[in-house]
């Protein structure tokens, strides 16, 4: 290892404590905790809710799936961490600083990778419900087809696994020692930091910004065009989606809010990268952003179950009544679009 990446390992390292303080754990633990709990409410409401059995209600259930993957993947690395023998990590953290080859604890990597693939997966199917949405909207119709679903799943599963693949096989992904996450493993810490900003930019953060780019232009024409179309007939209900299936676009909120912690945290990386003494100045600013990362990065399920499941007064109404044992519903599935008369198209 070479002098000058010995120094920035060091500078690295150095500026977080050996152990994260037990609040950042405690974020972690309960907002992964109830993106378990909002993922089931989820598919419970697609599966017995008939309102719900719609195609974008199906591609929630596929975001749902990457949600939960990433939220129990950062349950498993928090528990790590927090199971962790101290001597021991320590004792690596020295190791990979001499030899970053060496041999990655294996539940560390195993949940890298899952978390890595879910994220981008989430980021992916993200993108598709706001494309789905809005070319339903100007077609006036379901948008989606058999050609249209291949391409759905081909593209929001297959570059999430290419991607992560190429990390795993080039020893990206590892250990990090919370320098680019909280309580859970990602980018290997011990790579140079070039290479770690790289890395972090490719697997994840890189896409996620491409997202906040992508999700606020497809509300913006979704707004418009609702708009446009409100003074043209006079009639909220003329060819206007549901008022409850607007919440669907608001997506672009749900992950802005969640998710730029982290996003101005990679920043902070970036800065320290190209300025070593930036090093110091950004610590107790990067660990209060820590914290609210460690809820955000965990949290989706639960918010989206918030808005699609308990917001939705529909699918509010008859899940509440299965509950009860009584079975209210019109046995109708809600299609995204409604005519001026009401009926369903």
């Amino acid at each position: 290892m070479s002098a000058n990446h010995s120094s920035d390992w060091s500078n690295q390292t150095d500026s977080y404590p050996s152990n994260l303080p037990p609040t950042v754990l405690l974020c972690t633990l309960v907002s992964s905790s109830l993106s378990v709990i909002g993922a089931v409410v989820i598919f419970v409401t697609y599966c017995i809710v008939t309102v719900a059995k719609n195609q974008t209600r199906r591609l929630l259930v596929y975001l749902t799936i990457a949600d939960l993957l990433n939220a129990v993947g950062n349950l498993v690395g928090a528990l790590h961490y927090a199971l962790r023998d101290e001597s021991s990590y320590m004792n690596k953290l020295h190791n990979m600083s001499l030899d970053c080859h060496l041999r990655d604890d294996q539940i560390c990597v195993i949940q890298s990778c899952v978390t890595t693939f879910a994220s981008l997966a989430s980021f992916f199917w993200t993108n598709i419900i706001m494309i789905h949405i809005l070319m339903t909207l100007i077609s006036q119709r379901e948008w989606s087809n058999l050609l249209n679903k291949v391409t759905y799943h081909l593209v929001a599963w297959g570059v999430p696994l290419v991607i992560t693949l190429v990390a795993i096989s080039l020893n990206a992904l590892g250990e990090d020692f919370s320098i680019s996450s909280g309580p859970w493993c990602w980018i290997k810490g011990c790579l140079e930091p070039q290479q770690v900003i790289f890395w972090m930019t490719f697997t994840g953060k890189g896409w996620e910004i491409l997202t906040y780019f992508l999700t606020m232009a497809f509300y913006l024409i979704m707004k418009f065009y609702m708009f446009k179309t409100s003074m043209r007939f006079k009639d909220r209900s003329r060819n206007h989606l549901r008022e409850e299936d607007e919440l669907y676009i608001m997506i672009f909120f749900v992950i802005v809010i969640l998710r730029v912690a982290g996003t101005v945290r990679y920043g902070i990386a970036i800065s320290k990268t190209l300025n070593h003494n930036l090093y110091e100045k950004f610590n107790s600013t990067d660990m209060v952003l820590l914290h609210f990362q460690s809820v955000g990065d965990s949290l989706q399920a639960f918010c989206n179950c918030i808005l699609f499941c308990i917001r939705d007064s529909d699918v509010r109404r008859e899940l509440w009544n299965r509950i009860r044992g009584r079975n209210r519903s019109r046995g109708e599935r809600q299609s995204l679009i409604t005519e001026v008369d009401g009926s369903v198209n």
